[in-house]
């Protein structure tokens, strides 16, 4: 019982310290939220999905109705910037920038000195840690939905609160398989999914421009400043770009690494070509890297850390295909 005891001690401990690590920024904003009376405007710039601090981006204040900028600072290493003598009651226009200039979000507000504080969120560029994509499985629902999965994963990292079933149900292209007089009939996987991800026998994939106008439907129905793009062909330095910028890339590699694997094809309905089918295509969410490896979020088993080199050559092999929500 003693030596229980002490276990369940000792856990206890780790799971304080944790969420000590943790607490900061949450206590911190929490307690800018309730704050009841400022002159100041404070602006936290936190991450999309995680809320924690992003650090040293550019925020500007506007005038919403003229476009004027009022002022602008550097938010400091907590993600906090601090404006004075904003007039109370007007409409104004929060906007975070990379440190490279490029404007990363926009809130309109209207600055009420008993509620003075804002955050907005944004992009984290240079995270250390990697991007907080959400880790979304795609098992046991859908087996064959690694890409509309992923794609999940992103859109709910930018807010979007959307599961993968209704993704797959409701926004993403898909046309059946069939076999006639033993040979196979489908789409091209431009174009559509080839068959229905939820079947362990009858799902196949997609490449990315169908992903990226699922992803688009979605973000247009939300009023979302975001779009999707479809990258496909990005170098190996422009997707690592991407990454520094704040920007996860959905990407599509080989599920085990190895090169790619064909058997059997299917006939394209549009065009009578052979399409060879893929035995062990995959895809997953790039949310971070160092100088040996990469950090993905693999719908299949969570997080997990690949050698960069292997991703890279995994990625190039089946055909450089990626799209990127920014």
């Amino acid at each position: 019982m003693k030596q229980l005891l002490l276990v369940m001690l000792l856990f206890a401990l780790v799971i304080l310290a944790s969420c000590q690590n943790a607490e900061p920024l949450f206590r911190a904003v929490k307690n800018h939220e309730a704050a009841n009376f400022s002159d100041e405007l404070v602006v936290y710039t936190v991450e999309f999905y995680s809320r924690v601090a992003v650090p040293e981006v550019i925020v500007a204040i506007e005038s919403e109705s003229t476009g004027e900028e009022i002022a602008r600072t550097v938010a400091s290493t907590d993600g906090v910037a601090a404006f004075e003598q904003l007039q109370e009651h007007e409409r104004f226009e929060a906007v975070v920038y990379h440190p490279n200039g490029r404007e990363q979000s926009r809130r309109a507000f209207t600055f009420d000195k008993s509620k003075p504080n804002l955050i907005i969120e944004t992009f984290y560029p240079h995270s250390e840690v990697g991007l907080a994509v959400p880790t979304v499985f795609q098992n046991p629902e859908l087996p064959n939905g690694c890409e509309i999965t992923s794609l999940t994963a992103m859109l709910n990292y930018f807010g979007v609160e959307k599961d993968k079933m209704t993704m797959k149900r409701e926004y993403l292209p898909r046309e059946i398989t069939e076999i006639r007089d033993g040979i196979r009939y489908g789409p091209d996987p431009e174009l559509a999914y080839a068959g229905n991800p939820a079947s362990a026998t009858d799902g196949f994939y997609v490449f990315a421009n169908p992903i990226a106008e699922a992803a688009n439907i979605v973000l247009a129905e939300q009023s979302s400043n975001l779009r999707a793009a479809n990258i496909t062909n990005a170098t190996k330095k422009e997707i690592l770009a991407l990454i520094d910028q704040g920007y996860p890339v959905l990407t599509w590699v080989t599920i085990d690494w190895q090169p790619p694997r064909t058997n059997r094809f299917w006939i394209v309905e549009e065009t009578g070509e052979k399409h060879p089918i893929y035995s062990n295509l995959h895809a997953v969410v790039l949310t971070g890297y160092d100088h040996n490896s990469v950090t993905i979020m693999n719908p299949l088993y969570g997080y997990e850390t690949i050698d960069i080199n292997v991703f890279f050559s995994s990625y190039e092999a089946l055909g450089a295909h990626a799209v990127v929500i920014q």
